[in-house]
Formats: C-alpha cells, structure tokens, sequence
C-alpha cells in the first residue's frame, strides 16, 4: 500500500486489492507529488473523432520508443505515485503496449490502467493484458458502441466505461448508461468537452447549463435505482455541483496537481486536456516541473 499526503487529504492506496482509502482531516500544505500520471503512449489512433483533444489519427506516427518510455515508468515508480494511466491516440496501436504493461505490473509497484475506444483492440492483445492491469477503461461514444464491451468483459481486470457530455447529447449518455449496465458495467466517469485540439473548431458543442442539469438527473436517477458508481471530472464537478444534492468527494471542482499527463514528445502537463506543457530531458526533471510549474 502506498500513501500519498495532498492539500485535500491523506490518500492510501492498494492495487492488488484496488482499495483506496481516504482521510480528509490529513491535510498537507501542498502537492507534492501527483497521484496518477497519464501517459500517451502513441500518436496514432484508428478514429479521428472531431473531440479529440490531441487530435490523433490513423496519419499520426509520433509514439515513446520502448527503452525510454521503460526509464519514465522507473521514475514514476520510484516518485512512490499510485500508477499509471496508458491512453494516445490509441493505446492498442502501439506495438509494445502488452509488453509495457507487464513490465510496469511485475518489474515496479504502479498500478496501470489502459484507456480506449475499444475498436482497434484485438483478442491476442487483450487476452495478453490479463493479470498485468488492473482496469481498461473504454471511451464510449454511441449506444451501437456498447457492443464493443463484450470484448473486455469477464477478464481479469475491472471494465469502465468513459462519457464525453457535449452540447445537447445527455439522452445519448442515458441510453448509453443503461445499455452498459446492462451487461454487467457500473463504473462511469464523465467527462466535459473541452474545445482544444480538433475540438478547438467546434466550440459550439461546449456543454449549456440545461445539459448539466439533465445530466445531474441521470446521474440521481441511476444511483436510486441501483448500485452503480460515476467519478467524475473536476471540471465537470464544479459545473453540476449547483445541481446536485452534496459534494463530490474527495474532489469537489477544478484544482492543478492531482494528475500530470506526458505527451509524447516529452513534455508535461497538468493534464491531458491542458494546452500548457513543459518539456524535459530526464526523467528527474518532472518532479521541479511539477512542484514550480503545475502544483501551484
């Protein structure tokens, strides 16, 4: 078990039992360190989704050659953070993505989790994942995408699945939450749409305030009918706070330093949606970036 002291709490965490615990009354006087780094494997994606943030396509071919993304695993593991979080593009189109989720599960203490949009995964490669990561999170667009579950249910890693709210798509988000539990999934995470990268033209579809409220009825309407479980984005958080009954803990809006995200050209963010980076030769220099830079 591993444990981290933040300004919103003591969090200790476990990744062979997946259990977190959480005690708000430690309290440090800053970050220090995040608890998760968000890693982009590839450039390379098999969509080019107007969304994207860092518009990836199947053109793209920018990815982390595998003996120096194996050194920034070592710094992660040695920097005691919980894990990492391996997305793109399209993490099942790099070509060492098996072999560097065995190497981050048995050669150092993260954890791993593996984001997608499912299509682009084959069986060979998911059946090579199991016993090496503790979740694969599946970015889940349509209600026809749902069928792209079956693929990674009844493995041995927990499956989540991933939601984008955009201007006007929260009954698409509905049905997709119902189909999704309807095959055995109860872990959500909700994101916003955030106008960077492709997404940068289509500020249109910046989410309006009766969307956050329809969103937040689905969200108490779900939890009252049964177990199921939405972590959501602290962007996200801050804007359906005024519409939802409590606070969501342990974030409750918006704040730097819970996560950096690494491009891959070598350069840090505060996150993977951010347009601010910093660039870096060694490993090591993350941590000044960190503290000077984004935990501020």
């Amino acid at each position: 078990m591993r444990g981290i002291s933040t300004p919103e709490g003591m969090f200790f965490y476990d990744r062979n039992t997946g259990k977190c615990l959480f005690i708000e009354t430690k309290k440090a006087s800053k970050w220090l360190k995040p608890l998760y780094a968000q890693i982009a494997l590839t450039e390379k994606c098999n969509l080019s989704c107007w969304h994207c943030y860092s518009s990836s396509s199947p053109y793209r071919t920018r990815e982390w050659p595998l003996h120096q993304l194996k050194r920034l695993i070592k710094f992660f593991d040695s920097w005691r953070i919980f894990g990492v979080a391996f997305g793109g593009g399209e993490p099942f189109m790099y070509p060492h993505l098996c072999e560097i989720s065995k190497y981050t599960w048995k050669d150092t203490g993260l954890d791993v989790s593996v984001t997608t949009n499912g299509y682009a995964a084959e069986e060979e490669q998911i059946n090579q994942l199991e016993g090496y990561v503790s979740e694969v999170r599946v970015s889940v667009r349509s209600l026809e995408a749902c069928s792209i579950l079956e693929k990674f249910l009844s493995r041995k890693f927990e499956v989540g699945v991933n939601l984008l709210l955009h201007r006007g798509n929260t009954k698409t988000l509905d049905g997709i939450i119902k189909e999704s539990m309807s095959r055995g999934v109860k872990d959500f995470l909700l994101n916003s749409f955030a106008a960077v990268g492709r997404g940068v033209t289509h500020q249109q579809r910046m989410p309006s305030n009766e969307d956050y409220v329809e969103l937040a009825r689905t969200i108490r309407k779900h939890i009252a009918e049964g177990k199921v479980m939405f972590k959501v984005s602290g962007r996200l958080a801050a804007n359906l706070q005024p519409f939802l009954d409590g606070d969501f803990l342990p974030f409750q809006g918006e704040k730097r330093g819970r996560i950096v995200s690494v491009t891959t050209d070598g350069k840090v963010k505060p996150s993977s949606m951010s347009e601010e980076a910093y660039a870096f030769k060694k490993e090591a220099e993350i941590v000044a970036i960190y503290q000077n830079k984004i935990a501020i």
